[in-house]
C-alpha cells in the first residue's frame, strides 16, 4: 500500500508513452522522444520492483550474502559508469578518493556491495543540486580479525540539501522518506537506506 502511488507513476508514463508513440508512428523524433522517457521509466520502476522483493526477502529472512572474489578497482569502475550519466545530467562534479589501497581483490558479496553504493550514491545525486559535488573515498587499514582480513572503509560525502535531526531517527525504517517542500519531486521507494543497513549489518 505504501509504495503503490511509487508504482502507479512510473508505470502510468510507460502506458502514456507508448500510446503517444502508436499514434506518432511516422514520426521518428516523437518516437524517439518517447523511448528515452519509457527507458527511464522502465529503470525506475525496476528499481522500486527490486527494492519491494528485496525487503520481502529481508522480512522473510531469506536475503543471504554470497561471497566471492571481486577487484575493488572494477567495482569502483562500475559504479563510476552507472553513475556518470546521472551526475552529468546535473552538471555535478563526481570525485573518487582512493587512499592507501593495498589490497585490490577481496572476498565479499559483490552484487551486495555494489546495491549498497548505488543506493548512498543515488541519494547523494538526488539530494544535491545542481552544481554540486559528491565524493566516494576509500581506504583501508588493517583488521582486527587477523592477517587475511582487511578493513575498507567506504565514504560517500556530498553538499546537498542535508537530512533533519527527527529524519535521521527513522531513515533506516522501511518505507521512510524525508517530508516537505525540499523533496517532492524526488523519486524513490523509501527503501533504499532500510535495505542498505540491513546488508551491511549483515
Amino acid at each position: 500500500a505504501n509504495i503503490s502511488h511509487d508504482i502507479r507513476t512510473p508505470m502510468n508514463a510507460i502506458v502514456g508513452m507508448t500510446a503517444i508513440a502508436a499514434a506518432h508512428i511516422d514520426d521518428r523524433e516523437q518516437i524517439q522522444n518517447c523511448l528515452k522517457k519509457i527507458t527511464r521509466s522502465s529503470k525506475h520502476l525496476l528499481g522500486l520492483i527490486n527494492d519491494v522483493l528485496d525487503m520481502s526477502k529481508i522480512e522473510s529472512g531469506k536475503l543471504t550474502l554470497t561471497n566471492s572474489q571481486i577487484s575493488l578497482k572494477e567495482v569502483v569502475d562500475g559504479i563510476v559508469g552507472i553513475m556518470q550519466p546521472q551526475v552529468k545530467a546535473k552538471k555535478q562534479t563526481f570525485d573518487i578518493h582512493i587512499e592507501n589501497i593495498l589490497t585490490e581483490n577481496v572476498w565479499c558479496d559483490g552484487v551486495r556491495l555494489n546495491q549498497v553504493l548505488l543506493n548512498l550514491l543515488s541519494n547523494a545525486t538526488k539530494y544535491t543540486p545542481e552544481g554540486g559535488s559528491i565524493r566516494l573515498s576509500l581506504s583501508e587499514e588493517k583488521s582486527p580479525r587477523g592477517e587475511n582480513h582487511v578493513r575498507i572503509h567506504i565514504h560517500v560525502k556530498d553538499n546537498g540539501i542535508g537530512m533533519s535531526p527527527d529524519f535521521l531517527k527513522i531513515i533506516y525504517e522501511s518505507y521512510s522518506r524525508a517530508d516537505g517542500a525540499r523533496i517532492h519531486k524526488t523519486e524513490g521507494s523509501g527503501l533504499g537506506m532500510a535495505i542498505t543497513k540491513y546488508i551491511v549489518d549483515t
